[in-house]
């Protein structure tokens, strides 16, 4: 077994996100991410005090890291182009619908829980702040239209990515979510091009 502290956080986090992923947030043990990073449930317990403690870690870690990765499109020559790569990177992490079921029930007990709740607010607030940026961003440059972006169209972008995973999850399309995410992406945001192809 590894050193405790010689195992970083994002380590166990990530062997976290990869149980709730392959058992679901009731399923996943200790024992499991321990298992993947080397460490044992005792030690998990005493760096996060409990299952909940390191979920909730999991949970705040998504609320620093996911809005960054999508603001970091404003950079980009086409922002509103990277903005949707970095959505249908993200959907490509899902690799079935049994993996997306555990995340959906990771999402269900962040909306029971009033501690969890508070982290999934902060999240998609936070995700809007980022998408906002980018469409900025986006217009600064000309790729979009200042005219036909407002105030509602981050919000726009952000329930169309997860409407099209929940879709996508429901029906068994056929294709990846990443395909299905870029397909209605694509379709909401091209009234927004400048030009639209």
């Amino acid at each position: 077994m590894a050193r405790p502290r010689t195992v970083s956080d994002a380590a166990i986090l990530a062997a976290a996100a990869h149980a709730v992923g392959q058992a679901g947030p009731a399923n996943a043990t200790l024992a499991q991410i321990g298992d993947r990073v080397g460490l044992t449930a005792a030690a998990l317990l005493r760096r996060f005090g409990s299952k909940d403690g390191l979920l909730l870690a999991l949970a705040r870690d998504a609320v620093a890291t996911v809005p960054a990765r999508l603001a970091a499109a404003r950079s980009a020559e086409r922002p509103m182009t990277a903005l949707i790569e970095a959505l249908v990177a993200m959907a490509g992490t899902v690799r079935n619908t049994a993996e997306f079921a555990n995340h959906l029930a990771f999402l269900l007990m962040d909306l029971s829980n009033p501690e969890f709740q508070q982290i999934t607010r902060q999240y998609a607030a936070a995700v809007e702040t980022a998408i906002g940026a980018v469409l900025q961003a986006a217009t600064d440059v000309g790729e979009l239209n200042p005219a036909r972006v407002d105030e509602a169209t981050a919000e726009t972008i952000h329930a169309t990515y997860n409407g099209a995973m929940i879709t996508w999850g429901m029906a068994g399309h056929d294709g990846s979510p990443a395909e299905h995410v870029r397909r209605h992406l694509l379709r909401v945001t091209r009234p927004l091009l400048d030009s639209p192809p």
